[in-house]
């Protein structure tokens, strides 16, 4: 059996450690930061030529693609899952 110094070795050592509550609030901010920055460089950074009305608004696409994604998961949810699902039983014993 390997000895603990060779079980934090490595990629997974290294991701088994972030799981720490401390280190998860850190991770947390740091995505939370970049997807600030992210948003705020739209501001900044020219946009294409807009071909519809609403996207010459700044923040318009990451807003949209928010929205198209839960509706998406409410589809599933409520339309999808129900067609699908089956028995717990169905395949047999396995």
């Amino acid at each position: 059996m390997p000895d603990f110094q060779e079980q934090t070795r490595g990629l997974g050592g290294f991701l088994a450690a972030q799981l720490a509550p401390e280190r998860i609030r850190i991770w947390r901010i740091v995505f939370f930061l970049a997807l600030a920055v992210a948003a705020l460089l739209n501001l900044v950074v020219p946009n294409h030529h807009p071909h519809f009305g609403v996207d010459r608004y700044p923040f318009f696409w990451p807003v949209f693609g928010l929205a198209v994604g839960v509706v998406m998961v409410f589809v599933v949810k409520k339309i999808v899952q129900p067609l699908i699902r089956r028995p717990e039983d169905h395949y047999g014993d396995v």
